[in-house]
């Protein structure tokens, strides 16, 4: 499939030329400066500074506009990053269609059950049975990728993963509410776990992202951060109140609202992980697409109806958050949880197998 397919693809292209012609000048000015031109060229190298730049840009920003952050994140780059889960995780892989369709049936299972819930509150364990279906699907990929491999190194793989996906599994359908809510904070992670062991071939640059990334979260999660954050700034008094009120009454609040503050840290982090890293990871060349290439790239993996679809939900949240804001953020959060399960289930499928 090429971008002519695609409707409106032409007028599309024409919109974003002046962008890659403002983009050729900006990289052939920074080639040009002593020591940069490395930077612009390799991968590694270049990685290794924006990683490192976007988690101390996202930590100022958690400091000083912690509300901001909260709210903008979801309504910008929300349902890119969700299309971004699919398409490095499942489209561009090459999976055994049983998979595939197993992947598709888990994402389609937990949506329709968050509305489910959404509209019937109350009259069902819906907690209980997105837990059991979502770690189920998590284990079912240890199981399929041995299936479908048969290799001694994924049997090997399969037998170290099954216990620790079925304990956690049991775990969380025992606690089906605070395991929702300790997924929400821990699949920021996943993420960044699955750009530096699935899509990282030279792990030793990212390290030094990933210790601010640590250190951060501590200083943030351990109430260190917490007299220098700004809690009077747009949106900040919702983050307060959503982090104080989301955990057991035996949560301390300096605990919680650290937590609060380390998860809008994550979450950032998680969206530049999928909308920037993986993509410059998952290519094979050195350098980065220009807007038009990127434009046919996605063209190319994402199925027409898929990609309208996915346009179609952009806009909608994005849109929507203009006229209630914070609204808009609870629904897609919830009808976005499948995403969680969606990256646990797949990287537990491609580290079983081998990628």
């Amino acid at each position: 499939m090429t971008t002519a397919s695609l409707p409106l693809a032409p007028t599309i292209e024409r919109a974003v030329a002046p962008l890659d012609r403002l983009r050729r000048a900006l990289l052939l000015a920074l080639v040009r400066v002593p020591g940069v031109g490395a930077l612009v060229a390799r991968r590694d190298a270049r990685l290794g500074v924006q990683s490192g730049a976007c988690v101390v840009c996202a930590f100022t920003l958690t400091v000083l506009a912690p509300g901001v952050l909260f709210v903008v994140g979801p309504a910008v780059f929300g349902v890119a990053h969700v299309a971004a889960d699919a398409r490095y995780l499942v489209l561009r892989r090459e999976l055994p269609r049983s998979w595939v369709t197993t992947i598709g049936v888990g994402c389609v299972a937990l949506f329709a059950l968050r509305v489910l819930e959404g509209l019937f509150p109350g009259r069902w364990p819906f907690a209980a049975t997105e837990t059991a279906i979502g770690w189920t699907w998590a284990l079912g990929g240890a199981v399929a990728a041995y299936v479908t491999t048969r290799t001694a190194r994924a049997a090997r793989r399969a037998r170290l993963a099954a216990p620790v996906l079925a304990s956690l599994g049991a775990a969380a359908i025992t606690h089906p509410q605070l395991a929702r809510l300790v997924f929400a904070h821990v699949h920021n992670v996943v993420a960044i776990a699955l750009w530096v062991f699935l899509f990282r071939a030279r792990r030793r640059f990212a390290l030094p992202a990933l210790a601010l990334l640590a250190l951060f979260t501590f200083v943030l999660a351990s109430g260190l951060a917490t007299p220098f954050v700004d809690f009077a700034g747009a949106n900040a008094s919702r983050l307060v109140d959503e982090s104080l009120f989301a955990w057991p009454a035996f949560m301390p609040q300096r605990l919680a609202l650290g937590l609060g503050l380390a998860f809008v840290l994550l979450q950032a982090v998680h969206y530049a992980v999928w909308l920037a890293f993986i993509p410059q990871d998952d290519l094979r060349a050195e350098g980065t697409l220009s807007f038009r290439m990127s434009l046919r790239a996605v063209a190319r993996d994402v199925p027409a109806g898929l990609l309208a679809l996915t346009v179609f939900a952009a806009l909608a949240v994005f849109g929507a958050s203009f006229v209630d804001l914070h609204r808009t953020r609870q629904l897609y959060m919830s009808l976005a949880a499948f995403h969680g399960y969606l990256e646990l289930g797949a990287a537990t499928f491609l580290v079983v197998r081998g990628a």
